[in-house]
């Protein structure tokens, strides 16, 4: 090979060289482009990942609460070998409490309800206000008689379906409705139909139930020792007021409630045999002020029967005290024949419905004014849709005596404290 073609040789390997160099460079170039590319959508991918989990756990810690209500019809969940499953349906609107949860994570997706191993999903809850559960049927004696459900087991509250389970539950009774029997499940007091129930058993008890109930009739109330004074017999001086409270109170005495004892009478429930019940006539005095604040003192419960012309039912708040009706304009004391024992049915219904209207629609109970009734009387009351009514008669009321004559004993000045002690025992 001459010089001249070795040169040749050489350049053209030279310009493959610079080419390959080129090339790679190209290449290398074209690799760096496309990881910087790769690197910024993983980053890219990375920080909408971020972004994702962060509204995900936002919108975790915003729909749980320990209160919350079920935004949709949904279903119930269990745990299973590490899954959650299926096992039962809520239905929207539900209140529900759940277990108290801190530190939440993207994982915490499913909650757990407070009372119950179940389990709901984020998305179908919201946060609401705790719900104010009326728990007086925990004093309530449970019948000699338990339920064993059928699958699915329905549960009820207010005649609304609150939620199914995939499972069979047995129970005791507390009230044996008419076409329910409640139970206690979730912490609370809820109906199941009685064609839901597979079968019944007897359980024995065991327990004392009351099979009569002094049901006690206050009017007046005051504080001697404050400058008041009160001369009428049915005036009860403070101090005998609160000693006859502390008796009860020290004796576990139950206070029940109107709802209480209405269902009592009926024979939907059973009351401990030391139950008794605590009413006022009227509204006068003492009764926004001595009688609320003793019933407090002690923690038992009263009901009032107030003539809603005479006073407003804001006088009387108190969780302690109920009021329910004693007529609205019927109650003149200075007829010596009362005007109720007068009135046409018709005229009685007008006074008895603007009564229940001036109490929220409140008619449990009706208290006759001095106690006067007849046959014309007592049907107005039913009519108006009253379930139980009250007048004097110095003796205890058992589930056998005329629901709209329940006779109560008329606490006087002069009361002893083993007089009124043999009221209640």
């Amino acid at each position: 090979m001459n010089k001249k073609t070795r040169n040749k040789v050489i350049i053209i390997i030279c310009i493959l060289v610079l080419l390959l160099v080129a090339i790679l460079g190209y290449l290398k170039y074209k690799d760096d482009k496309y990881k910087e590319l790769l690197q910024k959508q993983e980053m890219m991918a990375l920080k909408q990942k971020k972004e994702q989990e962060a509204k995900l756990l936002n919108t975790i810690k915003t729909n749980y609460h320990e209160y919350v209500k079920i935004t949709q019809d949904t279903k119930l969940y269990k745990m299973a070998q590490q899954e959650y499953v299926e096992a039962g349906q809520v239905n929207k609107g539900t209140d529900l409490v759940l277990e108290r949860r801190e530190n939440l994570t993207i994982d915490d997706q499913y909650f757990k309800l407070a009372n119950l191993d179940y389990y709901v999903f984020y998305k179908d809850i919201t946060p609401t206000e705790k719900q104010t559960v009326d728990t007086h049927y925990k004093s309530y004696i449970p019948f000699d008689t338990n339920i064993i459900t059928k699958i699915p087991t329905n549960f009820y509250k207010d005649d609304t379906l609150a939620f199914s389970i995939n499972e069979s539950i047995q129970a005791p009774i507390i009230i044996n409705d008419s076409s329910y029997y409640y139970i206690e499940f979730d912490n609370r007091l809820l109906g199941i139909k009685k064609d839901n129930v597979e079968k019944t058993i007897e359980v024995k008890n065991n327990i004392a139930v009351a099979t009569n109930i002094g049901v006690l009739n206050y009017h007046f109330f005051y504080n001697s020792n404050a400058g008041e004074s009160c001369n009428e017999i049915i005036c009860l001086e403070t101090s005998k007021f609160e000693e006859q409270l502390k008796y009860l109170k020290d004796n576990n005495f139950y206070t029940a409630t109107m709802n209480d004892f209405s269902l009592w009478m009926r024979k939907k429930i059973q009351l401990p045999k030391k139950t008794a019940v605590i009413t006022v006539d009227d509204g006068a005095m003492g009764t926004s002020t001595h009688l609320i604040s003793l019933l407090e003192k002690y923690d038992l419960h009263g009901t009032l029967f107030l003539i809603t012309a005479w006073w407003p039912k804001d006088n009387y708040v108190s969780n302690n005290l109920e009021v329910q009706s004693h007529g609205h304009d019927i109650h003149d004391f200075t007829k010596s024949i009362h005007p109720a024992l007068t009135m046409t049915k018709e005229q009685l219904l007008a006074d008895f419905k603007q009564s229940i209207s001036s109490l929220n629609g409140e008619k449990t109970a009706f208290c006759y004014p001095f106690y006067a009734h007849n046959q014309t009387v007592r049907n107005a009351v039913k009519e108006a849709g009253f379930e139980i009514a009250f007048v004097g008669g110095n003796v205890k009321s058992n589930q056998y005596n005329d629901p709209y004559q329940i006779r109560r004993y008329v606490i006087y000045s002069y009361t002893t404290l083993n007089q009124f002690i043999n009221m209640v025992n």
